[in-house]
């Protein structure tokens, strides 16, 4: 049994929507969290469900989310939902009604449930309750890659072997607070489908845009879809020396394939040598997952021999944290306070706040970790004009930047900066410059 209770109304309203594309082959139009006049979900046309008869008409799609672990769903729990039924068979809206919760259902229970519904005037009731829902997790490895989450909310050995297992249990201890907030965005899903679709996918975004998280959410999901055995590895060499073409699938994992904070010429030469290699390993089951900066991938492509290996450009999936959507960067703000370290007295403070916090146009997800951090708003003074500078500035992010690189190149931005901006071809150093960038790796 996975622990649902855990997952929060949202993250299962989407689970349930995600089950009726993915199990029971329905394109579900979903509507707003508030507003939605008792439909989570609906569609119109023909469906066959198994065991039943052929169906046609006005479906409608309803979540009951309860935080209570192992609470049983009971007939007073759905007065308002059987009010807005009616309205809505009296609109001809509601032909079929589904009603999907991670409460507990008996039987008897189940039959009182659909007799409710059915003297509000729907023809056909279908009452799917926790121990369905977890059964179709179970026994789905394409549902759980799409909706992650679920990952962290039950005994994983009931689904992958003891090997899978083991691995399985280190990349979660490795990611479990981060694995609590995730949003699943458009770019996982483009993710999903190019690992799929091509075994590769190279994730490009700036920093802070979440391609960790994708890579190490790839990682989970291909323990479960192919048994792979899992391999995070820092050199393209490596990779060619682990690779064993008598192992069905290995699941290869690259963090910052072209450099940490700054381009690295011998990384990409490394590629280069190997890339003639990627072929074979990707037909004889390997998966690959790389990440980069945007920044640093620009500069590395100039180097790298594309045309080797046409994947390069067909599989690439850019996170930019400005295509996130306004609904997905408030879910992202609210997973990270709800779960973050920050008391009650401040989340309580900074609530009136949120909202533009969410909608500012310099909002990344690090954003909100870091607004969920005591160590990050110690000084943070609650209002609006500071609360926007916080978003607006990203200061510390910066600074973590510019520790990461060498020494030359903080002599570089140093010299940039003493110009004003604007530095003339070829360089011509006067000699207080030089006595200046001679200090500048311990001044910054």
């Amino acid at each position: 049994m996975f622990d649902l209770h855990n997952l929060g109304w949202n993250s299962f309203q989407q689970l349930c929507l995600t089950i009726t594309r993915e199990i029971l082959g329905q394109t579900v139009e979903a509507f707003l969290d508030s507003g939605d006049g008792g439909r989570d979900g609906a569609f119109t046309g023909n469906w066959r469900p198994v065991g039943y008869e052929k169906l046609s008409g006005h479906f409608v799609i309803q979540c009951k989310f309860t935080s209570r672990n192992n609470y049983v769903l009971r007939k007073g729990d759905l007065s308002d939902e059987v009010q807005k039924t009616r309205r809505l068979v009296a609109a001809g809206l509601c032909d079929s009604y589904m009603l999907m919760t991670n409460a507990g259902l008996s039987g008897t229970r189940a039959k009182e449930v659909t007799a409710l519904f059915k003297e509000a005037g729907v023809r056909h009731v279908a009452v799917l309750g926790s121990t369905w829902i977890n059964q179709q997790i179970r026994e789905n490895k394409r549902l759980r890659m799409l909706v992650p989450r679920v990952y962290g909310l039950g005994d994983l050995s009931q689904i992958l072997d003891e090997r899978a297992y083991v691995q399985a249990r280190a990349i979660l201890e490795s990611m479990r607070e981060d694995l609590a907030k995730v949003v699943v965005t458009d770019a996982y899903r483009r993710a999903v489908e190019a690992i799929n679709k091509h075994s590769f996918v190279l994730l490009i975004g700036e920093p802070a845009a979440g391609k960790t998280t994708v890579a190490s959410l790839l990682a989970m999901a291909a323990l479960d879809q192919w048994n792979a055995s899992t391999l995070k590895l820092d050199d393209p060499s490596k990779m060619a020396e682990r690779w064993n073409p008598e192992e069905p699938s290995q699941f290869f994992w690259l963090d910052d394939a072209f450099g940490v904070t700054q381009y690295e010429d011998f990384l990409v030469h490394r590629w280069n040598h190997i890339l003639p290699q990627i072929r074979p390993m990707l037909r004889k089951g390997a998966k690959i997952v790389m990440t980069s900066r945007d920044y640093i991938y620009n500069r590395a492509r100039k180097d790298l021999k594309e045309s080797a290996f046409p994947l390069l450009k067909e599989s690439q999936v850019v996170i930019d944290v400005h295509d996130l959507s306004s609904e997905e960067k408030r879910q992202i703000l609210y997973n990270h306070l709800k779960l973050g370290k920050q008391r009650r007295s401040f989340r309580t403070e900074i609530k009136p706040y949120l909202e533009g916090v969410a909608s500012h146009r310099r909002f990344i997800p690090e954003t909100a970790r870091r607004l969920a951090d005591p160590i990050f708003t110690r000084d943070l003074f609650i209002d609006e004009y500071y609360i926007g500078q916080f978003v607006e500035r990203r200061e510390q992010l910066l600074q973590e930047v510019l520790q990461g690189l060498d020494a030359e190149s903080k002599a570089a931005l140093a010299l940039i900066y003493m110009r004003n901006g604007r530095l003339e071809s070829p360089i011509d150093l006067q000699s207080s410059e030089r006595e200046r960038l001679l200090s500048v790796s311990v001044v910054i």
